[in-house]
């Protein structure tokens, strides 16, 4: 015997970029898709952050910049170690799951 009964189920219609309050979806052929970052942190006991826990969603643009910025500190840190080999075009990219 099958019950049926109405539910109310919510769902998720957009997604703004907390940067530039954009929306992240795009439409392909009448269907919206999200093309969103994240950039997530929870800070544990002994760090200047205990107990913050951190979570951003951004537009494609955003999550670029934010990218580019960490690379450019991380050059910073490391520009005179001739020891460390600093490929930028692939920082943060995980190759194991990217398509390219």
């Amino acid at each position: 015997m099958k019950v049926y009964a109405e539910k109310l189920v919510e769902t998720i219609v957009d997604k703004i970029c907390d940067v530039c309050e954009q929306s992240v979806m795009i439409e392909v052929n009448e269907h919206k898709y999200e093309e969103s970052g994240e950039l997530k942190a929870s800070f544990g006991y002994g760090s200047n952050e205990d107990g913050n826990v951190y979570h951003l969603d951004l537009c494609e643009k955003c999550f670029k910049t934010a990218i580019y910025a960490l690379r450019d500190e991380r050059r910073s840190i490391f520009m005179f170690d001739d020891n460390k080999n600093l490929r930028d075009e692939k920082f943060g990219l995980d190759l194991k799951r990217s398509v390219r």
